[in-house]
């Protein structure tokens, strides 16, 4: 659930071999210059930084400014785009800052002090928390409309969308505070958030407490993910089983139904392959380092392994996810690809059929539901989906 958990949960199982309260220490780290590898580094998390804000401001902007976009379904996507955001934005910075120092924290220096360690462990778990909630929100989106397009027309309302975002933010501010809290109830002089130096010499800044991870890792993310990959299964199965229905009344009519159903939910459902590809690593080295203690012994002594682990599976996929998803919507959906190619390009005369290339489901099947009831008359789908009709 956070790019920094892994290497930090696993530090009870280590010796520190410095002491915790040597100013002159973390002066002479934090100043010594910054290693050619975490040059790379730094660079590219800058990179990735710059990326992910303009990509993800990008995708707002575009919802904001075309009205065509502003379905339920893409304001989900909207609230995914503001976590991303937020990782860059409050995430990275820090993330950055211990890149520069080779991989030492450089906050909190005084004994004892841990705000700006505490403050970016609940500020990860906060956006983590929120990014896979509403991959979920939007999963079950998908799949109420496959599966039951014409209760999805008259249910999901704005009223119910946006309630369905505000519950994803309380849940996840919900796991940022529980953060908080000592889970595991270790002894007085054994803090749960602690900065203190590694047995490479590395000062870091994490949690011990691995009965939190584990329940948040079972509720927060492997759960989540089995809800997403059922009903992403569900969603494939009953477009398919449409697409035939269609194709054995008109097969012409019945491969652009299968080419737009296709359209239509594979998008969301690279986002969340992409998603899985990025976290689902560290999210296993996280439970082997709660659960495995000496899993880990080959870090100590060989640092080489110890940075293409941690850099590769900890560092750099996580947080490349937030800065994938806008180029995901550039390749894979054209509305948004014309929505930005409009944006950048200043292009107005932009291609109408791209821009009116039915992606999404929830409006397909609503624009059916609405002409047969007009008897093929032409229909006005408001961002809720009920049939507005000029008088």
């Amino acid at each position: 659930m956070t790019q920094h958990r892994s290497e930090h949960s696993a530090r009870e199982n280590f010796t520190v071999m410095a002491d915790n309260n040597s100013t002159l220490d973390i002066d002479s780290v934090c100043s010594q210059p910054t290693m050619p590898l975490f040059i790379l580094y730094t660079t590219f998390l800058v990179l990735i930084m710059v990326a992910t804000i303009f990509g993800n401001l990008l995708v707002i902007t575009a919802v904001y400014l075309y009205h065509r976009l502003r379905r339920m379904t893409n304001f989900f996507i909207i609230s995914l785009a503001i976590s991303d955001l937020f990782v860059a934005l409050i995430h990275l910075p820090l993330r950055i800052d211990l890149s520069v120092h080779n991989n030492n924290w450089c906050f909190d220096k005084a004994p004892g002090i841990v705000t700006t360690c505490a403050y970016w462990i609940v500020m990860d778990t906060v956006f983590s928390s929120a990014s896979m909630c509403n991959l979920v929100v939007i999963s079950i989106d998908r799949f109420l409309a496959i599966t039951k397009p014409f209760h999805y027309q008259r249910r999901m309302t704005k009223k119910v969308g946006f309630s369905l975002i505000a519950f994803v933010w309380v849940y996840a501010m919900l796991w940022g505070a529980l953060s908080l809290i000592d889970w595991t109830a270790g002894p007085e002089n054994n803090p749960h958030i602690t900065v203190t130096w590694s047995p490479s010499r590395e000062r870091t800044c994490g949690k011990n407490d691995r009965i939190y991870y584990t329940v948040a890792m079972a509720v927060a993310f492997f759960l989540p993910l089995l809800i997403v990959i059922v009903t992403y299964s569900c969603v494939f199965r009953v477009a398919f089983i449409q697409a035939k229905a269609v194709a054995s009344l008109d097969p012409t009519k019945g491969k652009r139904h299968i080419l737009r159903e296709l359209k239509a939910t594979k998008t969301i459902a690279v986002v969340i392959g992409v998603f899985i590809v990025c976290w689902l690593p560290s999210f296993i080295l996280i439970v082997m380092s709660l659960w495995c203690v000496h899993c880990f012994d080959p870090f100590i002594t060989n640092r080489a392994l110890s940075y293409a682990i941690r850099i590769t599976f900890i560092f750099v996929l996580p947080v490349m996810n937030s800065s994938l998803n806008p180029l995901i919507y550039t390749l894979f959906n054209k509305e948004f690809r014309s929505a930005f190619s409009r944006m950048l390009c200043r292009n107005r005369n932009a291609s109408r059929s791209d821009a009116m290339d039915e992606v999404s489901v929830t409006e397909a099947a609503g624009a059916r539901l609405s002409t047969a009831r007009s008897g093929g008359q032409k229909s006005w789908i408001s961002m809720n989906g009920r049939d507005k009709r000029p008088s």
